[in-house]
C-alpha cells in the first residue's frame, strides 16, 4: 500500500450510485434502516410523506440543495 504525507489531506473517494445503493441495501437487511431518495419515489403522496418525515426528524435542507 502506498502512503503519502499528504494522503490524509486527499479526503475520501466520493462514493458512486452503486455504492450508495449497495450501502442503502445492507443497511435494510442488517439493521432495518431505509434509505430512500424521494426522487425515486414515483408516487408523489408517499414522496411528499417522505419528505415531510425526513424533514420533521432532520430539520429542512438547504435552498440550493432541494429537490428538482
Amino acid at each position: 500500500m502506498l502512503s503519502s504525507m499528504l494522503g490524509r489531506h486527499a479526503g475520501r473517494t466520493p462514493a458512486t450510485a452503486e455504492d450508495i445503493r449497495e450501502m442503502a441495501r445492507r443497511a435494510w437487511h442488517r439493521k432495518g434502516l431505509a434509505l430512500i431518495d424521494p426522487a425515486e419515489v414515483a408516487d408523489p403522496f408517499a414522496r411528499q410523506a417522505i419528505i415531510n418525515e425526513a424533514e420533521r426528524l432532520y430539520g429542512a435542507r438547504d435552498e440550493e440543495q432541494e429537490l428538482a
